[in-house]
């Protein structure tokens, strides 16, 4: 009978030392590392885009016109590789930009040789141009930019 009290005590004093124990309400490495949330990956495509570095919405300027392109946490890199968050330019003239997963071809220029910046010749008048980013195998991304300039004669 003295053996099985010795157990139990012993048992005892074990769990009582586990009782002190608090719960830990602090985030540990593997709750931090988790997939993003909703909001997180919103927030991230908010922070990517496109843009035209020159000329500026509503500009007058002469032909040739120089056009610069830029991205905002995109790469811009060949056509041919498709990687995550890069691709190159397609420029389209007075024509909209396509919707996203749409494959542009002719009706679009493309800078496929990652190139970020074109002179182009425009008759004088207004002209829209909107800029897009397609992958490497010219699958349109949801990342678009539209000015609209006048060139002078």
């Amino acid at each position: 009978m003295k053996p099985l009290i010795a157990a139990a005590a012993a048992a005892a004093l074990l769990l009582a030392g586990c009782a002190d124990d608090e719960p830990t309400t602090e985030p540990t490495d593997a709750m931090t590392s988790a997939a993003p949330t909703q909001a997180q990956a919103t927030d991230s495509m908010e922070d990517k885009g496109v843009s035209f570095a020159s000329p500026e919405d509503g500009a007058e300027v002469t032909s040739p016109v120089t056009l610069e392109f830029a991205t905002t946490g995109l790469t811009v890199e060949p056509a041919g590789e498709v990687n995550p968050d890069a691709g190159h330019f397609h420029l389209f003239v007075d024509a909209d930009c396509v919707a996203e997963g749409t494959v542009i071809g002719d009706e679009a220029q493309h800078f496929g040789d990652a190139s970020t910046s074109t002179e182009l010749e425009l008759e004088p008048g207004e002209h829209t141009l909107c800029l897009q980013l397609a992958d490497g195998a010219h699958t349109a991304l949801p990342y678009t930019a539209t000015i609209t300039i006048t060139v002078t004669e």
